[in-house]
């Protein structure tokens, strides 16, 4: 008895000893925060909770999250970091997201970051390419997801047992036997979530503290490996709001641009992105997407999930349901009817949870409002910008 007492003594000071140092780094993190980081789009910042729970902070932050169109199109004058850089509009934006982030992972984060999301708003943008049958699979979810988040998520006193087990089960169902030996270890966390059985459940409790203490020592490098990518420190902004934008008049000039930077192809695209990827493959692409579809995916349940999150955790999203380049997707034959039924049903999830959506699905045919076959372009980023910019400040003083 006494050594088992012993033992949780020692699991105890522990955890103490490592929460101290967090919050003494945390500390270090907040002193050397700087706003111009919400632009920063590295995958170091998308995995840290340490750097995103800081952002939150700051209450003159608007964290959007999504995936590729935040990297694809960084240098587009009409990109968000362009337009909401030094607080124009009242706040700065901070972006979190790359290619090969889906619901899941986006799921994960939120969990992690957890109470710093609650009460805030926060944009997240939705790609139908993420809807496909497959859905998300492992390495997908290893190169854009961190163990911190994971536990974090687990960890999370306001998401329910249910809910977690949802996740759990999730991570299981896309176990490979390539999985690195850090997120074996976790999955195995997830593994003894996912059952209901007493055995499982009786072993989980036994093994939280060891997942427990792992977990705080994988913060407590975040929090460290956060002060070193923190510098060097960039100057504060000036905080001083700006005269509102005419969007109109930012509408006129992101089409003179796109313009002159599509004008060899018919499908409004990108100059170079056309050259580059479907020039000289056009022939072969027609119809190419007759047997695609957006109906059935696993996508839909992770979207499910981190609504089910986004809810419990009392966060207040807007999401962003923007289409793809339908003159593009009708070229390679995929079926706008089912196109139609996939803006009607994510518009039909987010609104059965009560949280904002604004539907762009009605661009589908726009010229420039994508610079591809899906990413956002030069007209669609103005469209967005409006309305994150008005979402923003909807009933502020």
């Amino acid at each position: 008895m006494k050594k088992v007492i012993a033992f949780a003594c020692s699991i105890i000071i522990s955890i103490g000893f490592l929460f101290c140092y967090q919050n003494y780094y945390e500390g270090l993190i907040s002193k050397n925060y700087y706003d111009k980081f919400g632009e920063n789009l590295s995958t170091y910042k998308f995995k840290s909770v340490a750097l995103q729970s800081m952002g939150a902070r700051q209450g003159d932050n608007l964290l959007m999250f999504g995936s590729s169109e935040f990297v694809k199109t960084a240098a587009y004058s009409t990109h968000p970091i362009k337009v909401f850089n030094d607080k124009k509009n009242g706040f700065q934006i901070n972006l979190i997201g790359q290619g090969g982030y889906k619901s899941l992972v986006h799921a994960a984060n939120f969990g992690a970051i957890g109470k710093e999301l609650t009460g805030k708003k926060v944009v997240f943008v939705l790609s139908p390419q993420w809807f496909l049958k497959r859905g998300i699979n492992e390495n997908e979810f290893e190169a854009n997801s961190s163990e911190a988040q994971v536990y974090g998520f687990l960890f999370n006193k306001d998401i329910s047992l249910t809910t977690k087990q949802e996740f759990s089960k999730r991570i299981v169902s896309i176990t490979g036997k390539k999985a690195n030996k850090h997120f074996d270890i976790m999955r195995d966390y997830c593994s003894l979530y996912s059952n209901n059985d007493l055995l499982s459940t009786s072993k989980r409790y036994l093994m939280t503290p060891y997942y427990r203490i792992r977990y705080e020592q994988l913060m407590l490098k975040d929090n460290i490996n956060s002060i070193k990518y923190l510098k060097p420190k960039l100057a504060k902004y000036n905080k001083t709001k700006q005269a509102n934008i005419n969007w109109n008049a930012e509408l006129k000039k992101a089409t003179e641009i796109a313009e002159s930077k599509s004008n060899n192809n018919k499908f409004g695209m990108d100059n170079n992105a056309y050259k580059h990827a479907i020039r000289g493959n056009l022939h072969n692409i027609k119809g190419s997407m007759k047997k695609d579809s957006y109906k059935v995916s696993p996508e839909y349940e992770d979207f499910k999930l981190l609504l089910d999150v986004c809810k419990e955790q009392g966060i207040k999203p807007l999401f962003l349901n923007i289409p793809v380049n339908g003159k593009w997707y009708d070229y390679a034959g995929f079926n706008k009817n089912d196109r139609l039924a996939y803006y009607k049903k994510i518009n039909t999830m987010v609104n059965s949870y009560g949280f904002e959506v604004a539907d762009f699905s009605k661009y589908e045919d726009e010229n420039y409002f994508l610079m591809d076959s899906s990413h956002l372009g030069w007209k669609g980023w103005v469209y967005v910008n409006e309305t994150i910019d008005k979402y923003y400040n909807e009933n502020k003083n």
